[in-house]
């Protein structure tokens, strides 16, 4: 039998920095905090016992982070200034 060489590493690792898994950590708790805080904050002190009206409020909270977090992330890949990688077919 022969073996298929192939061109990949053996080990693939890649490097993440720290500030991006922090930020990753960041958005990940507010993304259930937020909106359970916002609900439970909101269900008495606004809304006078509505949950649909709290309910609401928290998706909203929640869909804010979202955005948030693809804001922040497209505005890191901006900073990001690597050139473009020309990756070649090897025949």
């Amino acid at each position: 039998m022969s073996s298929s060489s192939s061109s990949a590493p053996a080990s693939s690792s890649v490097s993440v920095s720290t500030a991006t898994v922090a930020k990753l950590a960041f958005f990940s708790v507010a993304m259930i905090a937020f909106p359970i805080g916002t609900y439970f904050l909101t269900v008495d002190s606004y809304f006078g016992g509505n949950a649909t009206y709290a309910g609401i409020s928290a998706a909203v909270v929640a869909n804010l982070v979202l955005f948030a977090y693809v804001g922040v992330a497209v505005l890191e890949d901006s900073k990001d200034s690597r050139s473009p990688v020309n990756i070649k077919k090897q025949q």
